[in-house]
């Protein structure tokens, strides 16, 4: 619990992501921060001897060991448990903080009780801005957004990314900010109960951002403040896995937010995908094991205790 003394405390979930977690880690310690801080690794038992480097390199890291992949909000959530900050920072261990980041968004918190949550400008690695805050989705959105459909009809994927576009070199109040950089009030994440564990990853900080707008705060898009974003580069393992787990977070999104016709509509449009899926793979790569896999999981959607067994089967697909 927060104790007044640490300002900010900054949560980083690893799972097999080493040489990119200690280059996230210099930047934290390199940017030049007036805050008081403290750094939480959370290690999904990673087997690339990250908890070993980080100790060896940053002895004054928290290091918390699972022996499991938790997934992201679980592992969070952990972080969130043993944290002294009256903020706390998610980070991904593909970005970069840049010089008065941390400061500027504190002092964005500092100045404004009525703001809940902040993120800043991101920065792909070659330099360009990348999309970081977005208005809440709507079904239209959900549907355009499916996985088959970024692989099948980009066009419409980009026209819809056109269409939400909001101008991020302009600080302003936002519906929500992606969760590799977004600073929330301590206090504000346990009244929300922190992450909902439901989302192995992925739309776990939409629905955050959701409940601090239900609890009557603002989110703020900072400007003045950057980071790099390596886009990806912790995720980078299966893409087929990680977009089975990327629909069953969409899944559990529209069965929260959404009444029962839209969340019927979803389950038949993922359907509908496998069987476009399949063909696409078939067609152009010859590969059919992927979408086997994604079609088995389809099925399951259906069943009537997916609610319950969505997190185990999530992690099952990702691996530990």
């Amino acid at each position: 619990m927060p104790d007044g003394s640490v300002d900010l405390s900054i949560a980083i979930v690893s799972y097999n992501t080493r040489v990119l977690m200690l280059d996230c880690l210099r930047a934290v310690f390199a940017s030049g921060a007036e805050i008081q801080f403290e750094v939480i690794v959370v290690d999904n038992n990673s087997n690339d001897e990250t908890v070993n480097a980080i100790r060896a390199h940053y002895p004054t890291v928290q290091i918390i060991v699972n022996h499991e992949n938790r997934g992201f909000s679980k592992a969070v959530n952990q972080a969130l448990s043993v944290s002294a900050g009256r903020y706390v920072l998610m980070l991904n261990s593909d970005t970069r903080l840049q010089k008065s980041a941390l400061d500027r968004m504190v002092l964005c918190l500092d100045e404004d009780p009525e703001i809940g949550a902040v993120g800043c400008k991101q920065w792909t690695g070659d330099g360009q801005l990348y999309q970081s805050c977005f208005p809440f989705p709507s079904l239209r959105d959900h549907l355009i957004h499916a996985s088959f459909f970024r692989t099948c009809a980009p066009a419409w994927q980009e026209a819809l990314a056109a269409e939400q576009a909001i101008d991020c070199t302009r600080s302003q109040d936002v519906d929500w900010i992606n969760g590799a950089c977004l600073m929330v009030r301590t206090d504000l994440m346990n009244i929300c109960s922190g992450l909902d564990e439901g989302y192995f990853m992925y739309f776990e900080d939409v629905d955050l951002c959701r409940a601090i707008h239900q609890h009557g705060f603002r989110i703020r898009h900072l400007a003045d403040a950057d980071i790099v974003h390596l886009i990806g580069k912790s995720g980078e393992r299966d893409r087929d896995k990680l977009n089975i787990v990327w629909e069953f977070s969409r899944i559990r999104y529209v069965e929260r937010h959404f009444p029962p016709l839209n969340r019927f509509i979803m389950k038949m449009w993922i359907a509908v995908g496998a069987f476009v899926r399949l063909a696409h793979r078939s067609s152009v790569t010859g590969v059919q094991q992927p979408a086997s896999v994604y079609w088995s999981v389809v099925r399951r959607l259906w069943q009537r205790r997916v609610a319950e067994e969505r997190p185990q089967m999530a992690e099952a697909t990702v691996g530990r």
